[in-house]
C-alpha cells in the first residue's frame, strides 16, 4: 500500500516522427537493452534536477506564466507548427549544421 503511495502518476508523451525514424531509434534503445521511452527519456533525465528533496532549495514547481502555457498546450492552444524540422530549427534561430 506504501509503495503505491509513492508511485507517480504516469502520462503519455506522444512523439511525432517517420516510421524510418521509429525503426531507427527503436534500434537503438533495443542495443542499449531499453525500451524506446526508457531510451528518449534516459536524455532527459540528464537535465533533469536531481535534488530527491535533499539540501535542494530550488522549486520544481512552474511559475504562473509556465502553468498557464502547460495548460494551453495541453488543450492545443496557441501552438506553432512547423512543416519541416528545418523550419523548426529556423525559427528557433538555429543552425543545425554548426
Amino acid at each position: 500500500m506504501k509503495q503505491e503511495q509513492n508511485q507517480k502518476k504516469k502520462v503519455r508523451l506522444s512523439v511525432d516522427c517517420t516510421e524510418q525514424e521509429r525503426m531507427y531509434i527503436k534500434m537503438i534503445a533495443t542495443k542499449n537493452h531499453m525500451t524506446i521511452s526508457e531510451y528518449l527519456l534516459s536524455f532527459a533525465r540528464k537535465e533533469m534536477p536531481k535534488c530527491g528533496g535533499h539540501h535542494c532549495k530550488r522549486s520544481h514547481e512552474p511559475n504562473e506564466e509556465t502553468a498557464q502555457v502547460l495548460k494551453e498546450t495541453d488543450k492545443g492552444e496557441n501552438l506553432i507548427e512547423h512543416g519541416t524540422l528545418d523550419e523548426f530549427w529556423d525559427a528557433l534561430g538555429f543552425n543545425q549544421h554548426a
